[in-house]
Formats: C-alpha cells, structure tokens, sequence
C-alpha cells in the first residue's frame, strides 16, 4: 500500500480514537451549560470544544460518499458537496486554533495528495457542472467555500482556493440579485433549510469584508434591504427562535437580525435591540425534533453572538457559550459513523460538529 495513503489511514485511526468524547447524559450535560456561564471558563475551553467535536469531519471528510458529487475531486465525502467543504474548513480552523498539525496534514493530503494539487482539477469540475452546481449549492454551499477559502488563507498563506471563491461569490451575487428581481427574497428570509437567505449573505459579506471588495460590499449591502422590512417583525419575531421543537436547522427570525448586525454594525443597534429584549434567552434543545434541528443549537448560539457583537449584550454572549457547550457535551447528537445508526451518519454525524466549529471560531474573530 503506498506510504501515503497508510500515513492518512494511521492519522485517521489516532485522531477518533484519541479525541472520541465519551457520552455525557442530559443530566451531566446541564451541568456543564452551567460551568459555562463563565466567559472567561468558556474562552479557554474552546480549544478543547473544536477537538471533541473533531472525529466525525475527520472521517467523514476522507470518504467517498457524496451522494450527489461523488466525482468531485476534493470535496467527496459527507454526503454532499457543501459537508465536505465545511469539514475542510473546520480542519483548518481546529489546526489554526490548537496548533495541532495533525489535521492540516490530513486536510492537505486530500487537496494535494503525494503533493501534488487537486485543485485545478476541482475548478475544472466546478465549472463543468454548469448551472446544476448553482442550483444544488447556491447560495449554501458557495457560502460555506468562501468562508472555507478564508480560513485556508489565513491557516496557510495559501491562495490557492481564490479562484473557486471568486467564482462562487459571483455566482451568489447573481443568486441575491434573482431575488431582489422576482420579489421573492422574503420567502428565502423565512426558510429554515439551506436555502436560508440571512445565513448566506452573512457569508458572503464575510468575505466581502475580507477581500475589502467594494463591488462585493455594495452587493450585500443592496441585498440586504429585505431583511429591514418591519414587516417581517410580526411575520417572524424572534420567540419563535426559542421553540425547542423547531425543525429545520436554520432560526430564521433571530438569523435575520445576526445578519443585519453584521451587515450594519453600530449602524443598526437600535434597529437590533428594539426586536430583541436584553432579556432574551434560549434553552439547548436536549431531543432534537428531527435531524436538521440537531444543529439548531450551533445555529442559534452563531446568531446570538452576532447580535452580542453590535448591541454589547453579555446576556446573548453567555446562551452562545451556555448553547455550545451543552451541545459539545453531547456526543450522541453529533457522532455515528454509521450510515443506519440512530441517529446516525445520514441524520447527524455528517455536518453538525462543522457548524459547531463555526460557532466556535466567530469568538476568535
């Protein structure tokens, strides 16, 4: 067997093994969301947090499993596109923010195997798909490649993504812009799934922000007028964010103003505060109601640190901990390699620990 592949196959069997958290029932989980109302305990926790949640993007990223781009030389496995690209991304933020080089390693002898780059080969497939890429990605998974592409940036030095992102945040744009044309932009505020418009366009502002792209800036800037229509106040307030029998993985309410506080800033305080009472929290969802709630928890910490970010809230700043740690201390909605266990590879296990790494990270930043 070539070196190569039995070094990945060793680093694979070492890091789930390794840093496999052991089950923590609700009861000792709870107690944990309260050792977390400590910012500072939290803070110096997250190491510890993005390598618990590590195994399942580890192996899942090394797969061949993607049912709908099994031929994408990169991005394979997880299930889909999108999975595979933000289990890329979280090897790079665990490598950037414990120093582990373990999972740059695994990473890197992915996207260029004995060294040699698969990238090109990956653009070529991009754009050979034409308009089903779009379709099945955009604006979800483009989002999640573009934050990808950062993060490999500022991992590595390495440019070598930019090309893919340009292309992907152009693709967005248009994507914004179909929306703004045909009226439709509140329905894609409203949806709960992929398709979520605040989620997206917060990941395109990332990057626009990033590359200082004037032209992109002005772009999200201009897509985002639906989300001040007052309209959506009574449409969606923020409550229904508290449900802990919601589905879908997205909390539309509460991601509309995280977006609008990224988007705004200081700009929009006012706007943000008077929709979301300093009082506002949210309990973990301990039974998620099916298996796109199971992220849900991560979902919802990432856009109450968005709003801590513009209105200085310590209150939303503790649920994001309190949220997170609850969910890392329960491994059994996160982890099962196995495609028909319960809840298992197709509900969980394939792309809930990367969204929990973004909610990690947005603390470093």
């Amino acid at each position: 067997m070539d070196p190569k592949i039995m070094r990945r196959a060793a680093a694979l069997v070492v890091l789930v093994v390794a840093l496999a958290p052991s089950f923590v029932p609700p009861a000792a989980a709870k107690d944990t969301l309260r050792s977390a109302s400590s910012w500072e305990f939290f803070k110096k926790q997250r190491p510890r947090l993005l390598k618990k949640l590590a195994p399942p993007f580890v192996e899942c990223f090394a797969r061949r499993d993607s049912l709908i781009d099994p031929l994408s030389p990169i991005f394979h496995g997880c299930l889909d596109w999108h999975s595979a690209v933000h289990a890329a991304y979280s090897h790079h933020v665990v490598y950037r923010r414990t120093g582990d080089e373990g999972f740059l390693t695994l990473v890197e002898d992915q996207i260029a195997p004995a060294g040699v780059s698969l990238v090109p080969a990956e653009e070529v497939y991009q754009r050979a798909k034409g308009l089903d890429l779009p379709l099945t990605e955009n604006p979800y998974g483009f989002g999640w490649f573009l934050v990808l592409a950062r993060e490999r940036e500022q991992s590595t030095n390495k440019e070598d993504l930019r090309a893919m992102a340009d292309h992907a945040a152009e693709q967005m744009i248009v994507w914004f812009e179909e929306r703004l044309a045909s009226g439709d932009a509140r329905t894609f505020i409203l949806n709960r799934a992929h398709p979520n418009y605040s989620w997206s366009l917060i990941n395109l502002d990332v990057w626009a922000r990033y590359r200082k792209d004037k032209g992109i800036l002005a772009a999200v800037k201009k897509a985002a007028k639906p989300l001040l229509d007052k309209g959506l106040d009574s449409a969606c307030p923020v409550d229904m964010d508290q449900a802990d029998n919601a589905t879908g993985f997205q909390p539309a309410c509460l991601m509309r103003l995280a977006a609008v506080a990224h988007i705004f800033g200081d700009k929009m305080k006012s706007f943000v505060s008077s929709r979301v009472p300093n009082s506002y929290r949210i309990a973990p969802i301990e039974e998620p109601s099916g298996c796109h709630a199971g992220g849900l928890n991560f979902t919802r910490a990432f856009a109450l640190y968005q709003l801590y970010r513009v209105t200085g809230t310590t209150g939303y700043r503790d649920n994001y901990a309190q949220l997170i740690s609850f969910h890392v201390g329960r491994p059994d909605l996160y982890i099962d390699p196995d495609y028909l266990g319960n809840p298992g590879y197709l509900c969980y296990s394939h792309w809930v620990a990367q969204v929990g790494v973004r909610a990690i990270s947005l603390s470093y930043e």
